[in-house]
């Protein structure tokens, strides 16, 4: 896992912006029509292409927000007009090209990052990772995010508080102490912190989980009108959907395993640790018939890599592996097959 440059929402890349350049200067051209398939789809591949957009298109347009890319096709209005700045700017990289799009949006993002550019700074921006990668992210009061896979944190700081929403996935926020509150919202509840460590998950169904590594955090949920609130303290963690559940304590090595991509598992259905492992996998894997979702299954085990995951719990249960270009599945082997 390596640090990455305190920008918000940077860094994802010089390929990735000097991409995004290309289609910033496309879709502001004549030919803007012919080139909008193409760019929804290249959208279309994850929030970090839309993140990377939304990034050119600040700055090049100098106003202080950010494009919708989705209404930026071409004969659509914009959301917010650029200023004369923002125009002369937008009239240049047209008329240059794609090329001398890309060399200047680095010479303006470094003058961002010099503090040149006052009204392209970001206080309301979204953080995301991409399915399999675990990504650390430094903010600009200088608390850092950990997302783990494709997770998804939607930020926003003002002069009196910082306000936080986990979207999807889960995250590890470790707050710089201030004077501000810092809350991150997932679910019906909310996570208040000063100077600490924690993580929160948002799980498909809806619950969410809160683990304190360092420090103190209250948590306060809302639920069939009532509002219910614990505070937490450090080796501890709760749960809610949406019922605020008693505090338990954390193992000692439980913390570090979503960093490592791996997960620990007490007598759980297979088909939950499959479900856990895809969340990580490019190939993920299926599970062919119902005896074998119903296997239990204990232990921790390494998520990232379905192929070797797949291959472990094949030889564990002595199950059949079938694998194409889409998937993994794991079925009962058919005795009958082997055994004429």
């Amino acid at each position: 896992m390596t640090e990455e440059r305190p920008d918000p929402i940077a860094p994802l890349g010089n390929q990735l912006y000097d991409d995004a350049a290309d289609w910033f200067a496309k879709m502001r051209g004549p030919d803007a029509k012919s080139h909008e398939p193409d760019f929804k789809a290249w959208l279309a591949r994850g929030a970090l292409h839309r993140a990377a957009y939304n990034k050119v298109s600040e700055i090049f347009t100098d106003s202080g927000r950010v494009d919708d890319p989705d209404r930026n096709c071409a004969n659509e209005k914009p959301r917010s007009r650029p200023g004369k700045r923002g125009l002369a700017m937008i009239a240049l990289v047209i008329g240059l090209g794609a090329i001398s799009a890309k060399m200047m949006f680095h010479t303006l993002l470094d003058r961002q990052e010099s503090g040149q550019l006052q009204h392209a700074a970001a206080d309301h921006f979204t953080v995301a990772s991409a399915v399999g990668q675990i990504r650390s992210v430094a903010l600009p009061d200088g608390s850092t995010i950990l997302l783990d896979t494709n997770s998804e944190v939607q930020v926003a700081f003002t002069a009196n508080d910082r306000r936080l929403r986990l979207v999807r996935g889960r995250a590890r926020f470790e707050v710089a102490h201030e004077q501000r509150p810092f809350n991150v919202s997932a679910g019906a509840g909310t996570v208040t912190a000063r100077g600490t460590i924690f993580d929160v998950r948002l799980a498909e169904g809806g619950k969410v989980s809160v683990a304190l590594l360092r420090g103190a955090v209250d948590v306060t949920v809302a639920s069939s009108g009532a509002t219910s609130r614990q505070r937490l303290y450090p080796g501890e963690k709760t749960a809610f959907a949406p019922h605020l559940e008693a505090p338990r304590p954390i193992t000692d090595h439980e913390p570090n395993l979503w960093t490592q991509a791996k997960g620990e598992f007490h007598d759980v259905p297979l088909m939950d640790v499959v479900a856990e492992a895809n969340r990580y996998a490019r190939l993920p894997i299926q599970i062919g018939d119902a005896e074998t979702e119903r296997l239990r299954v204990s232990g921790i085990f390494s998520l990232k890599d379905t192929e070797a995951l797949s291959i472990k719990l094949a030889a564990l249960f002595n199950l059949e592996r079938e694998v194409n270009r889409e998937r993994i599945i794991l079925r009962r082997r058919d005795e009958k097959k082997f055994h004429p």
